[in-house]
């Protein structure tokens, strides 16, 4: 496919670099950004998404970020239309585009040559699947789609819960159903190269950080803000305060060991498949 622009994918493990990055080339490379992170296209989550300040932009416009509260839902599909439209609004104004962030399955469908199958929100099905264990929910995942399964960690639990509600919303598995073709997008993916002591050892003092931005103080705001919303009890970094609050860890301290394990869990996952994938050039 010709484009009279550049698309650039900065991905990688969380605080990996991969936002400095992607700033950094779009400095030089006349672009903006589009923002695939499953947490930051939510509003309010500001320090538990790690979201970049004004500053930290240095000027670079930045699209998807805050666009939807809580308490809605926002599927791979929804961002799939939203980066489109700021597709067209990036290239209109004669900028190249770099999309930057970890949500890979996001990136992946934005991209892909294949439409994603359009199925709907299932609320009652969804309030039922939450209550039940991540062992449960991959459990009933894998008698519907044993292939689907075996992609997807069990702890990611929205994305087991969305690939149960599209198995039966098609009545089918998800990966024997036939895609519609689209013309696909062209683009050169990069993540930051970085070896695992210091990415654990950034983790650890990101979480700190964190902390003394007043990261409990936001997860306290935004549960009275937002509640019973299941984003704000699936995310790491506010799970864990709401585990504290239930009695699940001892004392604070113990819970904010918990988020960096947890963290620290989630970025080894991200960079075995991230380095499994040979379209992925570490720079």
């Amino acid at each position: 496919m010709s484009q009279d622009f550049t698309i650039t994918v900065i991905t990688g493990a969380t605080c990996s670099g991969k936002t400095k990055l992607a700033i950094n080339l779009a400095k030089k490379n006349n672009a903006e950004i589009i923002c695939a992170d499953s947490r930051s296209v939510y509003k309010n989550l500001d320090i538990v998404s790690a979201k970049p300040t004004i500053d930290e932009m240095e000027g670079i416009k930045h699209h998807l970020l805050n666009i939807v509260e809580p308490n809605e839902d926002f599927s791979a599909g929804d961002f799939v239309k939203c980066a489109q439209n700021a597709l067209k609004d990036i290239k209109s104004r004669g900028k190249n585009v770099i999309i930057a962030g970890g949500t890979w399955f996001y990136i992946k469908y934005f991209l892909d040559e294949k439409e994603l199958p359009q199925v709907g929100i299932n609320k009652k099905l969804r309030e039922k699947l939450s209550t039940k264990s991540n062992d449960e929910l991959w459990q009933i995942l894998f008698a519907l789609d044993p292939t689907r399964a075996n992609q997807i960690h069990k702890n990611n639990k929205d994305k087991v819960i969305r690939s149960i509600e599209m198995c039966k919303g098609l009545n089918m598995p998800i990966s024997q159903y036939q895609r519609e073709q689209k013309e696909p997008l062209c683009a050169k993916w990069y993540m930051p190269k970085i070896k695992r002591d210091e990415l654990y050892e950034r983790i650890n003092k990101r979480v700190d950080l964190m902390l003394e931005m007043g990261l409990f103080e936001e997860w306290q705001k935004n549960k009275e803000l937002y509640p019973n919303s299941k984003i704000l009890e699936n995310t790491i970094g506010y799970r864990e305060f709401f585990e504290l609050e239930q009695g699940v860890w001892q004392d604070f301290n113990q819970a904010v060991e918990k988020i960096k394990q947890r963290t620290r869990n989630f970025a080894k996952r991200q960079l075995t498949y991230f380095r499994s994938n040979p379209d992925i050039k570490e720079i």
